[in-house]
């Protein structure tokens, strides 16, 4: 009932000079046409949440939901408050080829690829992406990036092993360390610790 809701939303919605069922059709034409892809997409939505000439670094979130059993990943680039979708892609467990990190890449290279280098999105991601291997890619491909990080995570500061939840800071200020990450890689990070007010 969702889906022909949607639907009927779109057909409303298309500047057409034709009735509703005639708008309809031509939308199920387009989208069982082989040919159109969702990402061929990405950089028109890219363009409305942007527009053609961007100006600085704009923060880009990654997050993964799931939605009645199927896994999706979603990139939002944020606008005014708000995060507006611009990407996305669906799979489940059982049906992946490489693996969920070859998809998590592809869907972050596709967005990115979207800008000029210079002018990449800052990629914001929850404490799941910490992933060393993600992490070394991002730096590679120039791709600025903030993740968040549990407090038993291990880094290591001048030269010696430390819990994340050991570097202390005053409620409402943030301290800046330069750690490494990873026990073998010693993948360089900048650590930013920060406890909002009230934090306990």
């Amino acid at each position: 009932m969702t889906i022909l809701k949607n639907i009927a939303i779109v057909t409303h919605a298309m500047p057409l000079e034709t009735g509703p069922k005639e708008r309809e059709q031509r939308l199920y034409r387009l989208l069982n046409n082989p040919r159109f892809t969702p990402e061929i997409l990405i950089p028109l939505q890219v363009a409305i949440v942007c527009g053609i000439h961007s100006v600085g670094r704009i923060p880009m979130i990654l997050d993964q939901t799931t939605i009645r059993g199927v896994e999706t990943l979603l990139a939002g680039l944020v606008f005014e408050g708000r995060v507006l979708p611009v990407a996305f892609s669906c799979f489940t467990h059982q049906m992946i080829r490489k693996s969920q990190n070859a998809i998590e890449h592809a869907l972050i290279m596709t967005v990115m690829s979207c800008f000029p280098v210079d002018k990449r999105p800052l990629l914001i991601m929850d404490r799941g992406y910490a992933r060393v291997s993600l992490l070394i890619q991002l730096r590679h491909m120039g791709i600025p990036y903030l993740v968040r990080a549990r407090g038993n995570v291990i880094v290591y500061f001048q030269g010696k092993a430390r819990l994340v939840g050991r570097f202390h800071v005053k409620p409402g200020q943030f301290q800046r360390y330069h750690v490494f990450y990873h026990s073998k890689k010693k993948e360089p990070l900048d650590l930013i610790v920060f406890h909002g007010r009230g934090y306990q």
